[in-house]
């Protein structure tokens, strides 16, 4: 058991979390208009399930745009299954098909806190004023930012406009990514001591050189946050099942990380 948790460990201080998007790669439809795990219309309209023209995979999402003259130019595109955790920096990416003069697009991103309330940061990387430009070839659209303090979701979401002087043109899009890396830090709060552990009675204690109330939040293998909560000493987790995660500590604007195992 003990070279079970060493290895889970390892994997943890270098797990690259690639698939935070679920149905990111556009594979699963419940029917030929609606992409599994993405919102629901309005905030999805206008898309179709697409088998020839795709980037991977056996589908992509052709999106049509509206018909000018229309009260609205643009539709979206939008999924919010992206699991965040503060302070760590993200590659997010995905690729798309611009070949329509009728059509244009960009991103229209927002990191969510819990109440799915949208977090104002990063405008210029995730809403930029630019469009895309014709190509025959699919495009990559990328940027590397920090997640924000109180951000813990992703809304990751395309937005293709009428472009021209009648509209009515296609993007296509596909392989939506959110990759990180959580690094396992030793020695960023004073006299930072955590025990027992590996934890056998469903309780833990914290205990620190200034003794103040910190927040605790506690991430399995992949990332995804499974406990957030606030304490001076004992945290709660008979909730968890047994294995192995990451527990991230925050007191006095100081942030530790540690492997936490749960018998």
């Amino acid at each position: 058991m003990k070279k079970l948790y060493t290895f889970l460990f390892a994997a943890a201080v270098t797990f690259s979390a690639n698939a935070q998007v679920t149905n990111g790669n556009l594979e699963n439809w419940v029917d030929n208009n609606t992409p599994e795990s993405f919102s629901p219309a309005p905030y999805t309209a206008g898309v179709s399930k697409e088998a020839t023209i795709k980037h991977g995979g056996m589908f992509s999402a052709k999106h049509q745009t509206p018909t000018l003259p229309t009260t609205g130019t643009s539709v979206k595109i939008q999924n919010e299954t992206a699991v965040i955790v503060p302070g760590t920096t993200y590659t997010i990416s995905y690729w798309y098909l611009d070949n329509d003069p009728a059509a244009k697009s960009r991103p229209w991103i927002y990191w969510l806190n819990d109440a799915f309330a949208t977090i104002p940061a990063n405008e210029s990387d995730f809403r930029p004023t630019t469009y895309s430009v014709d190509s025959p070839e699919w495009q990559l659209w990328t940027t590397t930012v920090v997640a924000p303090a109180g951000a813990t979701k992703l809304r990751f979401e395309m937005r293709s406009y009428a472009d021209g002087t009648v509209g009515g043109g296609v993007i296509y899009y596909d392989d939506m990514s959110v990759t990180s890396a959580l690094k396992i830090s030793q020695n960023s709060i004073n006299g930072l001591n955590v025990y027992p552990n590996p934890v056998t009675s469903g309780t833990f204690y914290i205990n620190t050189d200034s003794s103040e109330v910190k927040t605790v939040s506690i991430f399995d293998v992949l990332g995804k946050q499974v406990l957030k909560t606030k304490t001076a000493n004992a945290v709660n987790v008979s909730a968890l099942t047994s294995g192995v995660y990451i527990l991230k500590i925050t007191e006095n604007g100081s942030t530790a990380t540690r492997k936490l195992v749960i018998k």
